[in-house]
């Protein structure tokens, strides 16, 4: 110490190897790691500014034999692991540091004539105390070093996702790409599908999204289960973005959305979620224009109660013109309203009866499952009574025909 502590000695690299080889002695032993808290650390830095001045290792390799690096290594690493053990993450990282850096330069040199081309099990340490003490950062920086490798099976898959899930974190898409690319080599079943929407999801703005779902959908080589996330990702724009979402731009989405689910049941039948999502779309436009329709009406009966009947012939002209005008436009308006709304009508029960085909045909039913279903059978009981009265008194036979498929649906209430 009194020696390297002289300015002129600070960079000679005999000097900081001695340095190492000492505190390296001191650290691997109990008793005397005791007397020397700090040695480890020590050992390291000294290791690090000789590593600096001698990156060949020439000396190391010919004096120490390298000693002092299998030194640091174990002890490091039996530390890392009792401080892990105890869930001491911030200390379990700190001597998991110093060990996976050593163990990086033992494999590289192949000292244990292994092959090995990384020290995957300090690394996995590393990353997982650094993960459990919230250093995202840093896990990461030790999980793509296994990635990098390939190291594969099931105890790996996890520190992909972690991964993954960080670079969308902090949108970066450089790395996002690259490691999602290597993710599916290695574990090509996996969902990552998933992790790409979630960094869709983080990086993009609303247009951005609007054009990546344009841009692959053209491609004609989507998955149902991207369309699938493509419709969950248009559903969540308009929660997202109902601050600044006009009613026109809102209905554009929610078509848009419909859409990709329509899109995803037609590529894989099986996925009744999707019909059932696309139902549910059609059958809010419904309501919006039933309430539409309905006040309406409401204004139609203001007209007429609140129609004042002029003696004067000349103003009773006028009067008279202008209270048609006014019914005229709004039973106009309501016209459309009505045309719309027996088109959401249809479009909801279509894919509402195609979901609940779909959904009741599964032999195993999870709770989502049965609350789709009873949705659907109340929804699909309310849309065919709206067809039964619509046709009531004009067409028995169609009236006949809905009214079957309303009680159908009805006695199917609470009993999916």
């Amino acid at each position: 110490d009194k020696i390297m502590a002289d300015a002129k000695n600070q960079g000679k690299s005999e000097g900081w190897l001695w340095k190492t080889r000492i505190y390296a002695e001191l650290y691997f032993s109990d008793s005397l790691r005791n007397t020397y808290p700090n040695c480890g650390e020590v050992a390291f830095e000294s290791f690090r500014k000789y590593e600096s001045l001698e990156p060949s290792y020439k000396q190391l390799s010919e004096v120490a034999s390298w000693r002092p690096l299998d030194l640091i290594y174990v002890t490091g690493f039996n530390q890392g692991r009792k401080f892990f053990d105890a869930k001491q993450w911030d200390s379990s990282y700190h001597y998991f540091v110093a060990a996976a850096y050593m163990g990086n330069i033992i494999t590289q040199k192949d000292l244990r004539k292994t092959g090995a081309k990384l020290d995957t099990l300090s690394v996995v340490y590393a990353g997982y105390a650094a993960q459990n003490a919230k250093k995202e950062e840093e896990a990461t920086n030790y999980y793509t070093k296994l990635i990098d490798i390939r190291a594969n099976g099931d105890e790996y898959k996890d520190i992909y996702t972690y991964t993954l899930v960080h670079y969308a974190n902090i949108k970066d898409a450089e790395n996002f790409n690259k490691y999602l690319a290597i993710s599916k080599e290695v574990y090509p079943k996996g969902d990552w599908d998933d992790y790409e929407f979630d960094f869709l999801n983080k990086a993009y703005n609303m247009q951005q999204k609007e054009e990546q779902y344009d841009k692959q959908d053209a491609t004609g080589t989507l998955s149902a289960r991207k369309y699938l996330l493509f419709g969950q990702m248009f559903s969540e724009i308009m929660k997202e973005e109902k601050a600044v979402l006009d009613s026109s731009k809102k209905a554009y989405y929610e078509k848009k959305s419909a859409s990709a689910y329509i899109k995803a049941f037609e590529k894989d039948n099986t996925l009744g979620l999707a019909a059932f999502n696309a139902g549910v779309i059609y059958y809010n436009e419904y309501s919006i224009l039933d309430d539409r329709y309905r006040a309406n009406i409401k204004i139609l009966q203001d007209l007429n109660s609140n129609r004042i009947v002029e003696k004067d012939p000349k103003k009773r002209l006028a009067a008279d013109t202008k209270y048609k005008a006014d019914i005229d436009a709004v039973k106009k308006v309501n016209q459309e309203v009505d045309k719309q709304m027996s088109e959401a009508v249809d479009m909801s029960i279509n894919w509402l009866e195609k979901s609940f085909n779909s959904l009741n045909a599964q032999e195993t039913k999870d709770r989502t499952t049965h609350n789709c279903l009873n949705k659907s059978v109340d929804w699909l009981a309310n849309l065919y009574q709206y067809k039964s009265q619509k046709v009531k008194g004009k067409d028995m036979k169609a009236y006949d025909v809905f009214d079957a498929k309303y009680k159908q649906y009805d006695a199917l209430h609470s009993k999916m």
